[in-house]
């Protein structure tokens, strides 16, 4: 997961400017399947990360939080 950028184009499309909708989640994230992966596994902790949403194509990726 690549390092959060409030500047980042979308990795689809290329889409820049404020180009992403950012939302915090935990959990894992599939970008091949555009949705939040379930992991029932015991003694597993879960990632954090913020998901964003392309405004121009809806793509969607993870980033890592801002802060660690």
């Amino acid at each position: 997961m690549k390092d959060f950028d409030i500047s980042s184009p979308c990795i689809k499309c290329g889409y820049s400017g404020n180009a992403a909708d950012i939302q915090y989640k935990v959990g894992i994230f599939s970008e091949e399947l555009q949705e939040a992966i379930n992991i029932t596994q015991m003694g597993y902790p879960p990632d954090d990360y913020l998901l964003r949403t392309c405004r121009m194509c809806g793509y969607k990726w993870p980033e890592r939080t801002i802060d660690p």
